[in-house]
């Protein structure tokens, strides 16, 4: 990405366990700027009513809109790059002042698997937007109790979202889910070990498993709600972008390092998942 991203120390304020922000600039036209390519340890959600421009979000870069909404997890680092005036409103919150009802309520089942999904940050549909964004509105007259309320009621209705679009990959940051599974995180392990070999199959990983190639297939996709293929393309193109991003190689020997054997079958699929060139995103970062 471009250069490293730097933390951001969020301010807090006396008598709020979150923050509020409506934020208002005439342009951010160059991520190169200090403190513009950032992460943080809160969650954000962050609703863009004005302006069009690029939006990074981990190793995805992407074209965002007005009246966009999106959830930001932990530590994931992102910006928003334009050249028109801006009116965004800001919500930064760390997962510490929901833990104790998340863990304990069955009536937060919903919230919590959605903080969980947005360390890939997530984006939502206009139906979902249309229901939050009057609550995103009415939070900048409330303070106190009542914002606090009306924290939650947000991200319950986020998290009844059926329609939603993941921003970045899995692998950007530590997966929560090789944790949570010793046979997932052999998964992982094997990927990223292999993603180089022409030859790399998920039936030699179900015989290193002792599993059938099919019900490893059905366990992977419960997991991760992806296929062996579309993890192994993950790993790839993850690769990929640091080799681009931070060497000088070039995009055929790239190609080949990134596991692809062929250079059209690498930037067909690159631009398919990134939504630009490799050539495009190097000039970018």
């Amino acid at each position: 990405m471009p250069n490293r991203p730097v933390i951001e120390t969020l301010v807090e304020y006396t008598g709020q366990s979150f923050l509020y922000r409506k934020i208002e600039r005439e342009k951010r036209p160059d991520y190169r700027s200090e403190g513009v390519w950032h992460y943080h340890p809160d969650y954000e959600i962050t609703f863009s009513l004005k302006s069009s421009g690029k939006r990074f979000v981990g190793y995805s870069i992407e074209d965002y809109y007005p009246y966009e909404l999106v959830l930001l997890g932990e530590n994931l680092p992102h910006c928003w790059i334009t050249n028109q005036p801006t009116e965004q409103y800001v919500i930064n919150f760390k997962k510490e002042i929901l833990e104790s009802i998340l863990e304990g309520s069955p009536e937060f089942v919903g919230i919590n698997k959605l903080l969980k999904k947005s360390k890939q940050g997530i984006k939502f549909s206009k139906t979902t937007t249309d229901k939050a964004v009057p609550i995103i509105m009415r939070m900048n007259e409330l303070y106190g109790f009542n914002r606090f309320i009306d924290l939650l009621k947000l991200l319950n209705i986020l998290s009844l979202s059926e329609n939603i679009q993941l921003l970045t990959f899995n692998d950007y940051r530590i997966k929560d889910s090789i944790k949570a599974s010793n046979r997932m995180q052999k998964v992982y392990i094997y990927i990223n070990n292999n993603y180089k070999r022409e030859n790399i199959s998920v039936s030699n990983l179900s015989d290193q498993l002792h599993m059938t190639t099919s019900s490893l297939c059905k366990f992977i996709k419960s997991i991760t709600k992806k296929t062996f293929t579309e993890l192994l393309v993950e790993a790839r193109l993850n690769k990929a972008c640091k080799l681009l991003s931070e060497t000088d190689r070039y995009i055929s020997e790239i190609a080949y390092l990134s596991g692809f054997n062929s250079l059209s079958g690498f930037n067909r699929t690159f631009k398919k998942i990134l939504h630009v060139t490799p050539k495009e995103y190097r000039k970018i970062y």
